[in-house]
């Protein structure tokens, strides 16, 4: 299993250079607003989902980030950014624009460059940011499906009905296959159906004021009525899907970034929050900001604040 040991940034925001060495479990990283993080956790997810840089990122992170350097439990390390190479041009009214992309160069432990896909193939990375699925309306995005039957729909309403939509599609393709294997596949589709049925349990121990969570639609009762999880709470949506991203990862490694997952929770349920996460996948690396006290019970020593990790 392949994780993030170490994430350097050079001259970061100007501060100094910034270091944390990273647990391979759990991460939790504080600071006051503004000093950084949500444009920390955008970077390192960019780096490793996208080898050209330049494609995704706005001038506005080589402003405030000269150099980062993230290294990995397998000795490899990716480095952004590089000299500029990938020359492209390209003709814009008539006149001609040269376009410089940074790319990440990776090396492995003995010093070889690897390709972009061989890191890939190792280790999966996710991002959520919940300020953001909160404020932007899902029309911004030229998207409002039919079948979210809201006048204005949010991003997170939009994720949620994604991650379900996935949910379902690799469970009908899981059976598919296992309808095909031997005899000897019947004890992997039992771990399969076991996994897949983890969600239910963690999401009781959240929204135990609901009587059951109705399959593969996540209609919720209340009272002896269906209620959508569009009619859920801001709250509520943001725990369903937090626990639909995770257990969509089906157990396999990965590194999550989550930037205030916690936000418009109660506090009974940040105090739970980490534990319930890692459960449901306990392969993966979580790499976690909050400003709440209560989401580090029980993780104290995998606390860092920003002003720690920052060498002048």
């Amino acid at each position: 299993m392949v994780t993030i040991k170490k994430i350097e940034i050079k001259d970061y925001f100007g501060k100094g250079d910034f270091e944390w060495n990273l647990d391979p479990v759990v991460n939790i990283l504080g600071g006051k607003n503004g000093s950084g993080k949500s444009s920390l956790f955008k970077l390192c997810y960019v780096l490793l989902t996208n080898e050209k840089m330049n494609e995704t990122l706005d001038d506005g992170f080589k402003k405030i980030f000269k150099e980062a350097i993230l290294t990995f439990s397998n000795g490899w390390t990716l480095i952004w950014p590089t000299p500029k190479t990938n020359v492209a041009t390209l003709s814009l009214d008539g006149g001609k624009t040269t376009i410089l992309r940074d790319v990440s160069v990776i090396k492995d432990e003995q010093g070889q460059q690897r390709r972009f896909s061989e890191l890939q193939n190792q280790l999966r990375a996710y991002l959520i940011n919940s300020f953001e699925q909160h404020v932007d309306k899902a029309i911004l995005y030229g998207q409002q499906p039919k079948s979210i039957p809201l006048v204005d729909p949010t991003m997170l309403d939009l994720m949620i009905k994604d991650q379900i939509d996935l949910r379902n599609k690799d469970f009908t393709q899981a059976m598919e296959d296992f309808m095909d294997a031997s005899d000897e596949g019947d004890e992997a589709r039992r771990q399969y159906e076991k996994n897949y049925k983890l969600i239910y349990s963690s999401l009781n121990t959240f929204l135990q004021e609901y009587d059951k969570k109705i399959g593969s639609s996540f209609e919720f009762v209340k009272r002896g009525k269906k209620i959508s999880y569009t009619h859920l709470s801001m709250g509520e949506k943001q725990i369903l899907l937090l626990m639909l991203m995770v257990s969509n990862t089906q157990q396999k490694p990965c590194v999550f970034f989550m930037d205030e997952p916690d936000l418009s929770m109660h506090i009974d349920w940040k105090e739970i929050l980490v534990k319930e996460l890692h459960d449901l996948n306990p392969n993966m690396q979580i790499i976690l900001s909050t400003h709440a006290p209560s989401v580090i019970t029980g993780w104290h020593d995998k606390v860092k604040e920003v002003s720690q990790l920052i060498k002048k």
